[in-house]
């Protein structure tokens, strides 16, 4: 089983702000939520935990899980360029959307962002059935893990948010 987690919040998510690959930390929500989950899995025995190099992820990952955790860069979150730091609402984020598209405004190309994801979907899939997978990650690459891991459904939508701040996906 593939245990798929969302990181604890941050104040830039509490702020609904772009929050790509700028190092951000924790905050006492966040903290909170990684206990949660590390008491919702404490009866789990992984065999390997993945996890995202960024900080808010490893501070996830260290309350919840005391073994060696194996940093992969593919599980760190899109590029978001000149959007990183400020505020996402509607029009922004129909602006991102775009730019991702094209890689405009120092963004990372969505396509290079899925591939890297498949990338590590498929390892999974190959070198890890029949065990019990922590992996700790971000939204946007838990909606494209998501779509992975759910056989590609059509019509999928990658703007709707599949886990939030802290939540436990099961697959």
């Amino acid at each position: 089983m593939i245990y798929l987690v969302r990181q604890g919040q941050t104040d830039w998510n509490l702020f609904q702000r772009f929050n790509g690959v700028t190092e951000t930390f924790l905050n006492q929500t966040g903290i909170e939520q990684a206990r949660k989950q590390a008491d919702e899995l404490k009866n789990i025995e992984f065999d390997m935990c993945f996890c995202s190099p960024q900080i808010r992820a490893v501070q996830t990952g260290e309350i919840i899980y005391k073994g060696r955790m194996i940093l992969d860069e593919r599980l760190s979150e899109i590029v978001c360029g000149e959007f990183e730091g400020t505020e996402e609402n509607g029009e922004s984020m129909k602006q991102f959307l775009q730019a991702i598209k094209t890689g405009d405004k120092g963004t990372e190309l969505f396509e290079q962002f899925m591939k890297r994801n498949e990338s590590f979907c498929n390892m999974l899939n190959e070198e890890y059935k029949q065990k019990n997978i922590l992996v700790i990650t971000h939204a946007a690459n838990a909606r494209v893990i998501n779509y992975f891991l759910s056989g590609k459904p059509e019509k999928y939508d990658f703007s709707k948010p599949v886990a939030r701040d802290g939540e436990i996906l099961k697959y």
